[in-house]
């Protein structure tokens, strides 16, 4: 099934095809489109697609933040609020909100739960390459926990499907992957425009990048808000010099260095020698922003601010 018949088989159904947009969202590597799609070529290749199967595929995960753990129960809530002006019987609302809500613990009370959790967990049936990328992806929604929690935790998750699905090889590649994870350390008061630039730019070069906001006795205590577009990143802070940071993790990670321009080369070229002098092992990665953001700077935004004419160069 293509997207373009999914939002046609909704809009026959009387439900706006928005509900597809979400699936679109930022902090989403593996709750996609992609495996709703999967989900429905699973169904239609075993029993065939029936409405209520439709519609539950469709909103399971149309709520979906990593960091609650209410994302099945507000869906469901979802799904009947923009059935109201659907033809669904009450039977039928019924049946789909259940079937929503079976994929929370993955314990079916019916036989049709029983298949639909089969088809949301198809993906344990895949290759061993398919199931590499799916924790990647997985690891990806999951990057604001550090990674020593997440590995632990995640082993757990697998191997209470272990049983089930025969996943000794993926969870033996959880516990022994070391992804490389990196460190993008500032004071940034505030984070930028520039920097989301060099975050997204290190981001394809990495694994994850963890963002380190530091106390720097030099500049301005950090007085600015958090933007919302990295709430979904690891977010760490510290004192000190960013040598020990770096130690205090124990796992090795590459620092990565926002560069404006030849100037900023020179000031990272000088702190670098400090740093290896420090701490040999280090490894640092410069990154240079795009030119349209290499003139954008925090002071300077702090000092626009006092005129109101900051707004331009901050996140949302």
């Amino acid at each position: 099934m293509t997207i373009s018949e999914v939002k046609n088989e909704l809009n026959k159904l009387g439900f706006d095809e928005g509900v597809i947009n979400r699936y679109e969202e930022p902090h989403r590597y593996y709750h996609t489109i992609k495996h709703i799609i999967h989900v429905l070529d699973y169904l239609q290749k075993r029993i065939g697609v029936t409405k209520e199967l439709f519609l539950a595929t469709i909103y399971h995960d149309a709520i979906y933040n990593p960091k609650l753990n209410n994302n099945e129960e507000e869906s469901a809530n979802l799904f009947l609020l923009e059935s109201k002006s659907s033809k669904l019987s009450d039977t039928e609302k019924t049946e789909i909100t259940n079937l929503i809500l079976s994929t929370k613990t993955h314990q079916a009370k019916t036989e049709i739960e029983k298949l639909f959790i089969e088809a949301d967990l198809s993906i344990f049936q895949s290759k061993l390459s398919d199931l590499m990328e799916y924790e990647h992806q997985i690891f990806k929604e999951f990057q604001f926990v550090d990674y020593s929690i997440y590995k632990s935790e995640r082993v757990k998750v697998l191997e209470k499907f272990n049983s089930a699905h025969n996943l000794d090889a993926l969870i033996e590649y959880v516990k022994f992957r070391k992804p490389l994870i990196g460190v993008f350390a500032g004071s940034f008061n505030p984070f930028h425009k520039g920097h989301f630039n060099v975050l997204e730019k290190a981001e394809k070069i990495v694994d994850k990048v963890i963002i380190a906001f530091g106390k720097n006795p030099e500049k301005t205590e950090r007085t600015w808000p958090i933007p919302k577009v990295i709430d979904n990143r690891q977010q760490l802070e510290y004192t000190g010099l960013l040598t020990d940071f770096v130690s205090s993790l124990g796992y090795p990670v590459v620092v990565v260095r926002g560069l404006r321009n030849s100037t900023d080369f020179q000031y990272e070229q000088n702190q670098y020698r400090y740093i290896q002098e420090l701490m040999p092992s280090i490894k640092i990665v410069n990154v240079f922003c795009d030119k349209e953001y290499e003139h954008i700077s925090s002071s300077g935004i702090r000092t626009l601010e006092k005129f109101s004419k900051h707004k331009n160069y901050l996140l949302d």
